[in-house]
């Protein structure tokens, strides 16, 4: 039996029948208390860019949404004068 492309096995990894913007809300209610230092959401800006590039398992692309909106939302910048998001 041959796989489709992009199926590494017969297993399903992840499902989810949630809307996903209503996810990406979700994500940012509770990001926005766990970062509430600039410093430690540009570290969790910085992982899930890398997660992103590696790709894999464990990389939550409405979890990575939700840092970006939540980096764009706060005003100021983030740590060594480093601007919140890259327009």
């Amino acid at each position: 039996m041959r796989a489709a492309a992009g199926v590494r096995s017969g297993r399903v990894y992840a499902f989810t029948c949630e809307d996903p913007e209503a996810r990406v809300r979700r994500h940012m209610a509770g990001l926005a208390i766990a970062y509430g230092a600039p410093a430690a959401l540009a570290r969790a800006l910085r992982l899930a860019r890398k997660a992103a590039f590696r790709g894999g398992i464990g990389y939550d692309p409405a979890r990575h949404a939700a840092l970006v909106r939540l980096a764009r939302s706060r005003p100021g910048r983030l740590r060594d004068g480093a601007p919140t998001c890259r327009g």
